[in-house]
């Protein structure tokens, strides 16, 4: 499996570099990254990550509905990469690099998980931990109303 992350300016080669201190410089050679330019345009772009992919990779992207996830969408589209998951933090590229999945739909669940339990979020000198979002109390709240 090869992994390529794909973002606006320099996010992805950094988030490369910062795991590279957790886990070793050996995921240099087995992550690329592929930055967007200010003023890129999609097409440009798509063609730049295009070269930086075989049917086996799994692209990485920062935000979902931004240029570097519409093509790499695309190239998924057009069978030229395995998955494409965004939204990528650290935990998601850690999983990706260490976990040995077998397969392409077991690393991108793998690795979605792991990018979601990453995620927390804490409040006051307490560390109090938000466990619920404002939606899911609206929802609650007018469930038991009914």
């Amino acid at each position: 499996m090869k992994l390529v992350l794909a973002s606006h300016g320099g996010l992805g080669c950094e988030m490369i570099r910062a795991v590279a201190m957790i886990l070793g410089v050996s995921v240099l050679e087995k992550a690329k990254c592929v930055e967007l330019l200010e003023g890129e345009s999609l097409e440009n772009y798509y063609e730049k990550l295009s070269k930086s992919v075989d049917g086996e990779t799994i692209v990485l992207c920062d935000l979902f509905g931004g240029t570097p996830s519409r093509a790499a969408l695309m190239l998924l589209q057009e069978g030229k990469v395995k998955a494409v998951l965004t939204g990528f933090n650290m935990a998601m590229v850690i999983d990706l690099l260490s976990n040995g999945a077998s397969s392409a739909e077991d690393a991108a669940k793998s690795a979605r998980d792991a990018g979601l339990q990453g995620i927390r979020a804490f409040i006051g000198p307490s560390l109090s931990e938000v466990t619920e979002s404002p939606g899911e109390s609206f929802y609650r709240k007018n469930k038991e109303q009914i």
